[in-house]
């Protein structure tokens, strides 16, 4: 008898025979999953836009009276605490000063604070000392550099274009990094957020200041997926990072039919879909300042004119009419390895002028038709250009000022838009306590999750509008409440009533992402650039198909010498068609979507780069040989340090004694090399290779047993440093 697979739904069992293929079984599973969802939106009463919380408008609640009025430091603490109390439950304990001030370090600007940061905390016994630590690391120009990678996601940042058509057009985005760097400055400025929304849509519609940077904000809109230059699913993805970045809507899922979920017709999708139609990109993209100003200009203009005319060649020899099909092959060929080499002139050069990659508005705009079942072949009615109706209302004008980009931006930053607000505290939030108040932070929509403090929601919303859309505001008011600076010790009784920590009665525990985890090891190993801004760096040699490209990158920061770059990570070189291995392992952001949260995975991956990466291992070495490491002459000093900067404390002391004893075992020579056969080199000319490999891997394994090490082998204090990097401490914030 065969064995079978079964499912079950509604109407019972279904059974499955195992030699059914896998692809088969998931299909109809999920045929059956559709089905249902459809089923029962059908039998479900018609959703209207007042029936859902968030398209309701906002209004500001009043702040609750709580009984334990000890740990109100400002209104968060009440709400916070008034559902706490309803179920007999309380905050954590304060966390320490350590605690804290490491806390606000990563969380603000990404980087940890050294021993004498701590220290001079430690010694304020002032009442508003922690408040000034904050008001400091705010002013850091590192705080843009961390929050701007937070948009960054959201924007899905990427110096490539991802999928191209390799025989029409280059995989680069020479420009990329003027958007990376407006987006930094506006974090620094605390540029406010309704005018960021209008710069990131609308750019170009804007009153000029004193020069024309603000147009690198455009990079937002232009900066996704080519989709081998299609136009409307390039139109889509734009759609797609506009609602869902700044509204929290799901709109491209109304392309080809009315929303199932949310009150977003198909007409709303494509009044959207003319205002981007409208909007094509300039053939040549504006120059940022006065390039002139450049000592190197000269000598750029020179090589591009030399390659603009070799161009101008290969054009006029061009025919598609005559009938030589390989000759026209070959010269197409050669086009796009020119334009290959204007791409890396533009991005390698010094003298290289930054430029904007803008949009602007053509001479006569016009409203798209709806595209049946989605299909652009299929035109259905007009859908004039105008505003999302579950949010204006269905009596609202269409957009008249040009491709209507400029209204679409006012609308999306209007006071009386009861998402955009709610949207952006609730990233805010969600960065500094690991969850946002609403978990589904890119869904507010009726798929998206109900917020855990709907009145605190609310109030953040009301006061951020209220603080001139300041960010800075809101790091402020949350990270000075109690609810904040509570520490992460466990309470079992309050673990069963609220496993998940939803109602926020202790810290939690959360892992760093993989550009703090990164730029904190160059820290420790005092190797850490600090320049800001420019052209992007390659983080690492790449093996793949970007390894040309890598090696046109920033000839003063190829990583040729030790494998790696010391800038930080938000400058390195994205390509979202090959993405570095170790992006991958550490859950970065999906650069080819928008993407408000990462989801965290723990794989082996993650500790075996930790363990053999050369960044890592290096900068165990450099810990060792820095001056203040050195100048300590006594053991349990040098223990003490290397706890103080790795993990901003002192050691235990069961943790000194295990250090004592480590040293005292240790019997690796410092200098030690393998000698004879381990250390000779494979000859392939000789044959006998794999002899030869069996012959060397006896003698290393003999020299390791010896004591002896590989080449340049790690001292012990270097191996305890490493070691310690390699402990969880190091890459989580309690």
């Amino acid at each position: 008898m065969k064995k079978s697979f079964k499912i079950r739904n509604k109407r019972g069992w279904l059974p499955l025979p195992l030699s059914v293929h896998h692809g088969a079984r998931v299909f109809l599973v999920v045929g059956i999953l559709l089905v249902e969802v459809v089923a029962a939106r059908a039998a479900a009463p018609e959703q209207t836009a007042q029936d859902h919380w968030s398209f309701k408008p906002i209004t500001k609640p009043s702040v609750p009276t709580v009984q334990n009025r000890d740990r109100i430091a400002g209104p968060i603490d009440a709400f916070i605490l008034s559902k706490l109390e309803q179920q007999g439950m309380k905050l954590a304990p304060p966390a320490d000063k350590r605690t804290l001030i490491r806390r606000a370090y990563y969380d603000l600007i990404g980087l940890p604070p050294s021993p004498e940061e701590v220290q001079s905390f430690l010694d304020d016994s002032s009442p508003g000392a922690f408040a000034k630590v904050v008001d400091g690391l705010l002013a850091s120009p590192r705080y843009g550099e961390r929050w701007g990678r937070h948009w960054l996601d959201v924007a899905r940042y990427s110096d490539t274009k991802g999928e191209i058509k390799r025989q029409r057009d280059t995989p680069v985005y020479p420009f990329a990094w003027t958007y990376r760097d407006y987006v930094i400055n506006a974090f620094n400025q605390d540029k406010p957020f309704d005018r960021f929304i209008l710069e990131q849509i609308a750019a170009d519609k804007l009153p000029p200041g004193k020069d024309n940077s603000m147009l690198a904000a455009l990079g937002f809109l232009t900066l996704g997926e080519r989709f081998q230059n299609n136009e409307n699913d390039i139109i889509n993805d734009r759609i797609d990072v506009v609602t869902k970045g700044f509204l929290g809507l799901t709109v491209s899922c109304a392309r080809c039919h009315d929303h199932m979920f949310d009150p977003i017709p198909t007409q709303d999708y494509y009044s959207l879909h003319g205002i981007f139609k409208s909007s094509p990109e300039p053939k040549i993209h504006p120059v940022i300042g006065d390039a002139t100003l450049n000592p190197d200009y000269a000598d750029y203009y020179k090589q591009r004119m030399a390659l603009e005319k070799e161009r101008e060649t290969l054009q006029a020899q061009f025919n598609p009419r005559k009938r030589d099909p390989q000759k026209n092959k070959d010269l197409l060929r050669q086009r796009i390895e020119l334009m290959n080499r204007i791409d890396a002139l533009d991005l390698s050069h010094p003298g290289s002028p930054p430029r904007a990659m803008t949009l602007s508005d053509t001479a006569s705009p016009r409203d798209s038709h709806v595209f049946l079942r989605g299909e652009a072949e299929n035109p259905g009615p007009i859908a004039p250009r105008r505003f999302l109706e579950c949010l204006s209302g269905p009596v609202r004008k269409p957009f008249t000022l040009g491709s209507g980009r400029l209204e679409l931006a006012n609308a999306i930053a209007s006071r009386a838009n009861p998402l955009t607000a709610r949207v952006e505290v609730n990233r805010i939030w969600q960065h500094h306590f690991g969850e946002g108040l609403v978990s589904s932070v890119d869904d507010f929509g009726a798929m998206g999750s109900p917020p855990t403090h709907p009145e605190l929601l609310d109030w953040l919303a009301v006061y951020f509008m209220d603080q001139g859309w300041s960010i800075k505001s809101m790091h402020r008011v949350i990270l000075l409440s109690s609810a904040w600076q509570q520490g992460s010790a466990d309470n079992p009784r309050f673990a069963q009533l609220d496993p998940f920590n939803k109602l926020i009665w202790r810290a939690n525990i959360r892992r760093l992402e993989f550009e703090p985890v990164r730029d904190s090891l160059l820290v420790f190993g005092g190797k850490l650039d600090t320049n800001m801004f420019g052209k992007p760096v390659p983080l690492a040699m790449s093996k793949g198909r970007g390894q040309r490209v890598t090696m046109v990158l920033e000839p003063t920061h190829r990583p040729q010498d030790v494998g790696y770059t010391t800038r930080r990570t938000i400058y390195g070189y994205i390509d979202r068609a090959d993405l570095p291995e170790v992006f991958n392992n550490f859950d970065f952001a999906n650069p080819a979507m928008s993407g408000g949260r990462r989801y965290e995975t723990t794989v082996p991956q993650q500790a075996l780069y930790l363990m053999n990466s050369p960044l890592v291992v290096e900068q165990a070495r450099n810990l060792v040989e820095r001056s203040d490491f050195k100048s300590l002459t006594t053991d349990e000093e040098r223990l003490r340090r290397l706890y103080e900067v790795i993990y901003q404390r002192p050691p235990r002391p069961d943790e000194m004694q295990l250090g004592l004893e480590f040293l005292e075992d240790a019997a690796t020579p410092e200098d030690a090399a393998p000698v004879g056969q381990a250390a000779a080199a494979i000859n392939f000319r000789r044959g006998n290779v794999q002899q030869q490999l069996k012959k060397r891997r006896a003698a290393m394994i003999a020299a390791r047993q010896a004591g002896v090490r590989e080449v340049k082998p790690l001292s012990a204090w270097a191996e305890y440093a490493h070691a310690l990097l390699l402990a969880n401490e190091a890459s989580f914030v309690n």
